[in-house]
Parts: structure tokens; C-alpha cells; sequence
């Protein structure tokens, strides 16, 4: 199925900053041709990285890692920090937030240093009090993970509940997921999953950004 419809950003839009425009996201059941998997030899350039965890097998597509998110931090208005996109035939699903990058595209494009990525765990932050409106971290990240408010003109996106798991708790959306097919952890761990990988037909090249997480796809014979 084709989500272009479903993600508001165009090809013409991107920054030419050697990232390229967002990909279609045309989930199915991936045979092994289509599921391509660079976890096992990669080495993250922080070794205390941390990064989601995203099982497609155990999904069933509920949504409630989004709308935990959702209510705990009131998004903008016109914003979706974590989005579940679905294909109906076959019914599959692709959970969706801020991917942490190792070198994430927003950092290097944001011209007033509103984005900050943290030394001792990787996650990238963003300070909606710096943004100017100007979107080009929006136009730049190949997952368009900053989302931009029409409402009062910034930008804001996932912080990977920064702020909780200072304090020992686990995310949102992980803390809430009935099926446990959102997960974190250390990257390096989580690239040690059986059957992980980090990229799917469709999605943007892992190599652009180098994305914190791992996916474990629905191919053929899990119907």
C-alpha cells in the first residue's frame, strides 16, 4: 500500500544537503529479498546509544503507544510525534517516531542550534523555545519525525521521554504497548536481536541519518 498520501512532505521540499526526499512507506509482508539487515557488523559511534525496538510481528495495530504519547504531552496542534501507519491488505503496521540518529540531518541543518544530542545516551533533543519556524529540519530528516505546528509556528517532535527515563521510568509509549512490540534499549544490545534489522523496502537508506532502531518485519509465513 502507498502511505505518500499519508506523509505531508514532497520531494521538491528537501533540503539539498545530501539527504534525499521521504521515501513511500509501502508496507506488506516483506519476502527476505526485501528486508535488509546491517545490525549485526555496525557499531554505534556512542556506545551508551540508546534507540527503540519496534516488533511488526506483535503489533496489532491499536495505536495506544501513540495516543499515550499524545495525552502525556499535549501535542501541538496539527503535530503527531509518533504515528502508526497501516497497510489493509495485508493488515501490517509501522510504528513511527523521532528515530535518535547518529547523525541526525535536523541538528546539522537547524540554523539557530535548537536541536541538541546528548552525550551519554544519544537522544536528540529539541528546544521549541529556539525554533524560528523555519522548517528545514522538517524538510531535511528523511522520516520527517519534526513536526510543525500551524498553530503557534515551531516545530516539536519525540524526545524519547528524555525526562523520565532520567528518572528510571521507560517511555510513554513503551511503558503503555499490550503487546510489548515497542521496546528500547542500549543499540548495541538491541542490534543483537534475532531478526532484526534496521530497514525495510520503502524506507529511506539507514545510511543517510544511521536511525537508533532496530525492526523486526513481518515477512512471509508469519500470516
Amino acid at each position: 500500500m502507498d502511505f505518500s498520501k499519508r506523509i505531508k512532505i514532497s520531494r521538491r521540499h528537501v533540503l539539498k544537503m545530501g539527504a534525499v526526499g521521504y521515501a513511500v512507506l509501502s508496507l506488506g509482508i516483506f519476502p527476505d529479498s526485501l528486508v535488509k539487515s546491517k545490525t549485526g557488523s555496525d557499531t554505534p559511534e556512542q556506545p551508551e546509544q540508546l534507540g527503540f525496538m519496534y516488533d511488526q510481528q506483535k503489533c496489532v495495530g491499536c495505536r495506544i503507544c501513540q495516543a499515550s504519547c499524545k495525552a502525556t504531552y499535549n501535542w501541538e496542534e496539527g503535530t503527531e510525534w509518533r504515528r502508526v501507519l497501516t497497510s489493509e491488505r495485508p493488515k501490517v503496521w509501522l510504528s513511527l517516531s523521532c528515530n535518535h540518529c547518529e547523525n541526525p540531518a535536523c541538528l546539522t541543518v537547524c540554523p539557530v542550534g535548537a536541536y541538541t544530542k546528548r552525550e551519554k545516551d544519544g537522544i536528540v533533543i529539541q528546544d521549541s523555545e529556539k525554533c524560528i519556524g523555519c522548517k528545514y529540519c522538517m524538510y531535511a530528516c528523511p522520516y520527517h519525525a519534526p513536526q510543525f505546528s500551524d498553530d503557534t509556528g515551531r516545530i516539536s517532535k519525540c524526545h524519547f521521554c528524555y525526562e523520565r527515563q532520567d528518572k528510571g521510568e521507560d517511555p510513554v509509549c513503551v511503558a503503555n504497548c499490550p503487546t510489548n512490540a515497542l521496546t528500547y534499549g542500549k543499540l548495541t544490545e538491541l542490534r543483537e536481536t534475532q531478526g532484526g534489522v534496521d530497514y525495510l523496502e520503502g524506507l529511506p537508506d539507514p545510511e543517510l541519518t544511521r536511525p537508533s532502531w532496530v525492526i523486526i518485519p513481518k515477512v512471509k509465513g508469519d500470516e
